[in-house]
């Protein structure tokens, strides 16, 4: 190749690549107009309002939005299905309902997505992947400032890795939030319009023990000699619950039902997923019939594989026989909506000669799973029933669990596990994802731990270490690297590999000679005595930092009530042999207290004790020595 040739085609590329950019804007002006469709949906207005106002709080700039039906012009940004020739080949059914596409098509922007919120999600995803802006926390927005705005080709096709995607921390249901990070909320929080009419544990909702456990026991399960149609007082004591499941070989309790769920779907026909899923109990029915489909589609002998819950008593992994059977049946005659059924305890371990309807969605609790390791390492047990339901159906929506959930504020070092449990979800078939988090105000990183999982909802394969280093910066700003030091502490001793479970409801006390000993207690107070140095003169930045020293102080707190006495115990030795409240604990419960209120902190337990309650606990038993 000579090079004058060579030179030409360099020339030739650089021209080519020079007029396939876009000024968007110029010294806070633009030139373009943003095209909506004649007949645009809410979604499309709301698109092109969101595109109108980050352009000009980026450059300056304002964009009018017109219909496509005027003449076409040379600058033009197009937000949804357009009536533009150059804006018809793509077939939008690729897209599903929340796939996106962006493309620059000469001096045109194009921006547009799948039948629901796609176009939503375009614009979103155009501001922060294309224009760097971010949205950290629902207060915390991260916005460019450029007078120019200029846009290299452009031709982005995403679809998401999972249909359904929820975080449940209770900030992420700002309603901005959750449009920028494209999630659900199967309560309908945020603005959502919820895809779900009934989630879990549904038996009872649908077939009312209160109405026929007198007249119709043979309608409840059948075990130790008889039936079960009775009430127990439920796990917070705030009303009952059913003591058992449904005899679900009983054609009637079919009926029932049916009838049942027909009556709730014509009160709320949008509603996509319906859930007709056991009790949160293990008490299935043992009568013949029930018993013998069990046994039918049963792919492992009774006792050969035993479950328990928390620790508790265990009992054998059926298989859903019986329960899946009823499941297929309830579907058939709901051909239009999605029946979503509990994998759960008893049923978790999936069939064999039998499989889930076209229209049925299997849900899988990792209740019992350790969280200092992945599920594939961890919880073998868990990982082996997942990948036997991914071989039998792509319709699966696990329900996972992030946080300590009996103590909301203690160290939970699980944040290098969250990636490679999305992707090992995403490789076998999970289609949905609910990522349960903290629904309480505050909580141990909880902002940190929310945002990595919103991102990973839509794509898990992101950078993470980038991502969590990039909101550290932002989010601490010149403390950032002392958090990431004492995140690095806590996980490199997390006691992976180790044999020593990190549970959903442990406490501190139980890990006072690991992640939490009083060496490593030590130099996590020192890393956040630096930390707080750095920003004091950021009120701000130094209340985030108190947030994330929080769990420090808790741990030191919970191990001294347990301890009660010694170098790590509530009191200490007053004179003539005393005890007294140690005077170091009390200062830290003062600064516990007083932070979490100040900061809104609403629960230290899943639904239980507020900072107040555990204040005035805490006091009371410093006054008992």
């Amino acid at each position: 190749m000579s090079k004058i040739f060579c030179l030409s085609l360099l020339l030739l590329l650089s021209h080519t690549t020079k007029a396939q950019s876009i000024l968007l804007t110029q010294d806070g002006k633009s030139p373009y107009t943003i095209i909506v469709p004649q007949k645009p949906t809410l979604i499309d207005i709301q698109a092109a309002k969101v595109f109108q106002d980050y352009i000009n709080r980026i450059s300056g700039a304002t964009l009018p939005i017109v219909s496509d039906q005027q003449k076409q012009s040379a600058h033009e940004v197009w937000i949804g299905k357009v009536n533009r020739k150059e804006a018809q080949n793509i077939n939008y059914e690729d897209l599903g309902a929340d796939g996106l596409f962006i493309k620059t098509i000469g001096q045109y922007l194009w921006i547009t997505g799948g039948g629901k919120k796609g176009v939503l999600n375009a614009v979103y995803t155009f501001l922060e992947d294309h224009l760097n802006c971010r949205k950290y926390t629902s207060a915390i927005t991260y916005i460019p400032q450029q007078k120019s705005i200029r846009l290299n080709t452009i031709n982005d096709k995403q679809l998401p890795a999972f249909t359904f995607r929820e975080t449940f921390y209770n900030d992420v249901y700002d309603p901005e939030f959750m449009d920028w990070h494209k999630l659900h909320s199967f309560e309908g929080r945020g603005g959502d319009k919820s895809q779900w009419g009934y989630w879990v544990h549904t038996f009872q909702s649908l077939l009312n023990p209160g109405e026929y456990s007198k007249t119709h026991p043979e309608y409840f399960s059948f075990y130790n000699g008889q039936r079960h149609p009775g009430l127990i007082p439920n796990w917070d004591n705030t009303g009952f619950q059913p003591e058992a499941q449904l005899c679900l070989t009983n054609p009637d309790v079919l009926e029932i039902v049916c009838r049942n769920l027909k009556t709730a779907i014509d009160k709320k026909p949008e509603a996509l997923y319906w859930s007709v899923s056991q009790n949160d109990n293990v008490n299935y029915c043992r009568c013949e019939k029930c018993a013998a489909l069990d046994k039918q589609y049963a792919a492992f002998t009774p006792e050969q594989k035993m479950y328990s819950t928390h620790g508790g008593e265990k009992y054998p992994a059926l298989g859903m026989g019986s329960l899946l059977s009823f499941v297929n049946k309830v579907a058939e005659r709901f051909p239009d909506k999605i029946i979503s059924t509990l994998a759960y305890q008893y049923t978790r371990v999936p069939p064999s000669g039998i499989v889930p309807r076209n229209n049925v969605n299997i849900m899988l609790c990792s209740i019992e799973s350790s969280r200092n390791e992945t599920l594939e390492v961890g919880d073998t047990s868990f990982a082996s029933d997942l990948k036997g339901w991914g071989k039998i159906t792509n319709n699966i929506l696990v329900w996972d669990y992030t946080i300590r959930f009996s103590n909301l504020l203690a160290p939970f070092p699980n944040l290098r596990i969250l990636q490679p449990n999305m992707q090992f979800f995403r490789k076998n078939n999970v289609s949905a994802l609910f990522e349960q988090g903290n629904i309480q105000s505050g909580g141990e990183m909880a902002p940190l731990r929310a945002y990595l999982i919103t991102k990973m909802l839509w794509n898990p394969d992101i950078d993470i270490q980038k991502t969590q280093d990039e909101f550290l910066k932002i989010y601490y700003g010149s403390a950032a690297e002392y958090v990431k030091q004492y995140i690095k502490l806590l996980h490199d001793n997390n006691q992976s590999g180790k044999g020593i479970k990190l549970s959903i409801f442990g406490s501190p006390s139980e890990d006072k000679e690991t992640i939490l000993s009083a060496s490593l207690i030590t130099q996590y107070n020192k890393i956040f005595d630096e930390a707080e140095k750095s920003v004091k003169h950021f009120p701000e930045l130094l209340d985030r930092v108190k947030s994330a020293r929080l769990p420090v102080y808790y741990a030191i707190l919970e191990i001294a009530r347990n301890e009660k006495t010694g170098d790590r115990g509530a009191f200490t030795t007053g004179e003539n042999g005393i005890l007294i409240p140690n005077p170091k604990i009390v200062n830290i419960l003062y600064e516990f207290a007083y932070h979490c209120i100040k900061t809104k902190v609403s629960r230290l337990s899943e639904w239980h004790t507020t900072p107040k309650e555990y204040l005035e606990k805490y006091l009371e038993f410093l006054a008992r020595p």
